[in-house]
C-alpha cells in the first residue's frame, strides 16, 4: 500500500482548494464551502497529470495507452471529468 499525501493548492488558482492522494485516490477539499470530493484511481491519475501541467491530449494518450482504451472514449471521459471539476470550482 503506497500513500502519497499532498496538501497543496489545486490548479484552479485558489489556495482554498486542498488535496491529498491516499491509496491511489484523491480527496479534494474546498475550504471555502467545506465540501470535499473523492476521485477514483483513474480520475486521480488524470488529476495528477493535469496538475503537473500535461495537456488534455497528452493525458488522453497516456490513459488510453495504459489501459488499452479507445482514445475517443478516453477523450470524452477526460472532458467530462474536467467539466465536473470546473462545475465544482476545483479547476479553471
Amino acid at each position: 500500500m503506497k500513500d502519497s499525501v499532498q496538501n497543496v493548492a489545486a490548479s484552479n488558482g485558489s489556495s482554498d482548494i486542498l488535496w491529498s492522494v491516499v491509496d491511489s485516490e484523491a480527496v479534494v477539499l474546498d475550504t471555502r464551502s467545506g465540501h470535499y470530493f473523492s476521485l477514483n484511481p483513474i480520475a486521480t491519475e488524470i488529476w495528477n497529470q493535469l496538475h503537473e501541467g500535461a495537456r488534455v491530449s497528452q493525458v488522453v494518450q497516456a490513459v488510453a495507452a495504459k489501459y488499452g482504451a479507445d482514445e475517443e472514449i478516453v477523450r470524452r471521459d477526460v472532458s467530462e471529468l474536467i467539466e465536473e471539476l470546473r462545475a465544482a470550482r476545483l479547476w479553471k
